[in-house]
């Protein structure tokens, strides 16, 4: 009986002291030994620079078709994991290689191809053949050029670790043809510089200029968001005070609105976060100033640091529902499933009602040990509640990421008046939305500022465009 794909992967929930030196005999004090049969056969000693957050978790090892290990494979995503190559280190990224290596092997099986014969012409070689076959796939449609160029990446990579084991009868040059390339691109500043890169023979060239960003739109990091208009924004509210809406549900909204938080920093602040929200703690200006990013529990874009501006009544009212039964309840259904994983203090403030986090934040101790983490898809199901209730003038493609350009147009007007008035100038104003949005290209702020400028004028000019084509073309201007 044959395994299934799903079958000839099982994974190895935690791989400890990988880089644990293996003796026959003690080699210091912090030796351990291990049995095998019963009996004391070897030493582990740890290396002392690297603790247990150098294991690895969710390790994927491949079977071949009969049920035994694939010795060569486990070897290979072993080495590239524990020496941190690029494209292996994080679980979720070995995973999805090994998965891609696996079809390549299922691939061959099904063909009776010797995956180390390399002796014929290159339309006969293992790698090449396989190339073609995922070529067809492109032009049916059925994969995209990059998902072709990483599967042939995996296998080249594959081959290469095999060809640098001593006694290897794999030549690398017969596996596939590669050049270096020198290759010149940008840095977050702007500033140019080059790199040699390695261009294979089987591998498609991907373009990598973008489409034209929609009129009245900004990219943000290869995402289009727009701010939401007067009229879009009171429909938002009014129907956020529904009761289609609970009050977490609708807080999560509030804190994107008044701080232009990204959903993964709002979902992942923690019970303890709350000390920042004390009355000695608020600013001047009304203010209460919460730190997000390493070190504070608080997951954020490329884990930048970030400082976050809470009015004082949005932070009593998160205050207040934290204290509240169904908050309480939920974080007790937590404890219930994962028992003391997470202190007190620790907790995450937004649970589901069955008490799991709607985003697990990377310092989450189930972090490295969950296969599938939750990344936020509550904010699509809100959307389909915001999409059913709100009027016919709220926008179809709207996101939850779109809060964040809301609340960047809102602290723009705020600033505009202050500058009119000669107290900052149009360059402060640039430099405090960029540091309100954590941007680090300064660039990316000043594309908000440009869209704010015209956003209103821009929109009313297309709205006409499209209006006058339609005419021309005899079409009822009104039905969509």
């Amino acid at each position: 009986m044959e395994l299934s794909k799903k079958e000839r992967i099982i994974l190895i929930r935690h791989v400890e002291n990988t880089y644990a030196e293996i003796s026959s005999t003690p080699v210091s004090k912090q030796s351990i030994s291990r049995s095998c049969g019963g009996k004391e056969t070897y030493f582990l000693t740890p290396h002392l620079a690297l603790d247990a957050r150098h294991d690895i978790y969710l390790f994927p090892f491949l079977l071949n078709l009969d049920g035994s290990p694939w010795v060569e494979a486990n070897l290979f995503l072993f080495s590239s994991a524990t020496e941190n190559k690029k494209g292996y280190t994080v679980s979720d990224a070995l995973r999805q290689r090994a998965s891609m290596l696996l079809d390549y092997k299922i691939f061959c099986d099904h063909k009776n191809i010797d995956l180390m014969n390399f002796s014929g012409r290159k339309p006969a070689r293992p790698t090449y053949i396989y190339f073609f076959e995922l070529l067809q796939q492109v032009n049916n449609g059925d994969i995209k050029r990059a998902n072709l160029n990483k599967r042939t990446k995996v296998i080249y990579d594959f081959y290469k670790y095999l060809s640098e084991e001593p006694s290897s009868l794999i030549d690398l040059e017969r596996v596939d043809t590669v050049e270096s390339v020198r290759a010149f691109t940008k840095n977050s500043y702007g500033r140019s510089y080059g790199i040699n890169i390695e261009k294979r023979g089987q591998s498609l060239a991907v373009s990598r200029q973008p489409n034209p960003v929609r009129i009245g739109f900004v990219r943000e990091y290869g995402e289009e968001l727009r701010p939401l208009r007067d009229t879009e924004l009171e429909d938002l509210l009014k129907v956020l005070q529904t009761k289609a809406f609970s009050v977490d549900e609708r807080l999560m909204h509030y804190i994107a609105m008044h701080t232009g938080a990204r959903k993964q920093t709002i979902l992942t602040m923690r019970m303890k976060h709350l000390n920042a929200f004390t009355p000695d703690k608020l600013l001047p200006d009304g203010t209460y100033k919460l730190n997000a990013g390493p070190g504070t529990g608080i997951d954020t874009k490329f884990n930048k640091p970030q400082v976050l501006y809470f009015p004082r009544a949005l932070a009593e009212q998160i205050c207040v529902y934290t204290k509240c039964q169904k908050a309480k309840d939920r974080r007790n259904k937590f404890v219930s499933k994962n028992g003391d994983d997470l202190y007190e203090e620790d907790m995450y403030i937004f649970l589901s009602p069955e008490g799991e986090p709607h985003y697990m934040a990377k310092t989450d101790p189930r972090y490295k040990m969950k296969k599938s983490r939750p990344q936020g898809r509550n904010t699509n199901y809100m959307k389909k509640k915001l999409l059913k209730y709100s009027g016919e003038i709220f926008p179809t493609d709207f996101t939850f990421h779109w809060l964040r350009a809301t609340f960047a147009l809102r602290y723009y007007r705020f600033l505009q008046p202050l500058s009119a008035k000669g107290i900052i100038t149009d360059g402060d104003i640039v430099s405090m939305v960029q540091k309100r949005l954590h941007h680090s290209d300064r660039s990316t702020t000043e594309h908000y500022l440009k869209l704010f400028d015209s956003v209103d004028d821009r929109l009313a000019a297309q709205q006409k465009y499209e209006e006058r084509v339609f005419d021309l073309y005899g079409i009822d201007s009104g039905v969509v």
